[in-house]
């Protein structure tokens, strides 16, 4: 009997008899990990990779994204991304969001190819534009803030009024899928409609300001903080954040606006028209 784990003895099966009976191999890759793993927890599989070897998509993970249970629970990307990765005790739900990305593009390439259609405004008058979007261009955005100590996702900023020093991590997975909870609870409970807000991001991000850890504290300081403090602390995120380069130009088609936008990802990504 083999000593396989269950997914990869299934996964290893699968290729075998694709190629043996079918001659034919499900194509293999390695994609950049953005943040080179140095974010991660040495005991993380992810620890200190530059890259990791994906298989591509098949009529399997199509089932995954047509889950209703999945889409319901928000989780339907991750287990693609989980079902897609070739490495053993790979957890997709603490990937940070850039190297997520990463990882979602080359699958989505993998499985449906580059070409992305999309149907953007144009920001001067307005009109909608039919726009085939290769994404095989977009760029990596490579991890180039060093963080507190090596395996940690925990970096430092001072801000420019107060001068506090805060310390804060790139959003996980998790995170977001917290932040969502957060908002469908005050929904359902409150009647409240909550959006994903900047202070919920900020709350999400910021682990500690000038040494106190206590979430309240935080949260009440994030609130009455200076705004100039609030958009450096965001700008320098959104700057060093290791990931996907998803801005882009394009010339609308009806008065030829120059349009610097980025790229929204839509049902068509992995639902691409026919």
């Amino acid at each position: 009997m083999s000593n396989l784990p269950g997914n990869t003895q299934q996964h290893v099966m699968t290729q075998n008899v694709m190629k043996e009976e079918f001659g034919w191999e499900i194509p293999v890759e390695m994609v950049p990990i953005p943040s080179n793993g140095l974010i991660y927890d040495p005991n993380s599989t992810l620890y200190k990779k530059d890259s990791l070897k994906i298989k591509a998509m098949t009529a399997r993970e199509e089932d995954i994204l047509s889950s209703g249970a999945l889409i319901k629970e928000g989780t339907a990307i991750d287990h693609l991304i989980k079902s897609c990765v070739v490495e053993e005790n790979f957890d997709p739900f603490n990937l940070v969001l850039g190297d997520k990305n990463a990882l979602m593009v080359s699958i989505r390439i993998t499985g449906y190819g580059s070409n992305y259609n999309i149907r953007p405004n144009c920001e001067d008058c307005g009109k909608v534009n039919d726009i085939n979007f290769d994404l095989s261009g977009l760029e990596i955005k490579r991890l180039n803030v060093k963080p507190i100590e090596l395996g940690k996702n925990e970096f430092e900023f001072t801000f420019p009024v107060t001068k506090k020093v805060v310390r804060f991590k790139f959003l996980t997975s998790n995170d977001e899928r917290e932040r969502d909870k957060k908002q469908q609870f005050f929904k359902n409970k409150m009647g409240i409609s909550v959006e994903n807000n900047i202070t919920s991001y900020l709350e999400a991000a910021i682990l500690s300001v000038q040494g106190i850890t206590d979430r309240n504290k935080i949260n009440h300081f994030i609130k009455n903080m200076p705004a100039y403090d609030s958009k450096s602390l965001r700008s320098f995120i959104r700057d060093n954040e290791p990931g996907i380069d998803m801005s882009h130009e394009f010339m609308c088609q009806h008065c030829q606006h120059v349009n610097k936008a980025n790229l929204a990802i839509t049902p068509e990504f992995f639902w691409p028209r026919t």
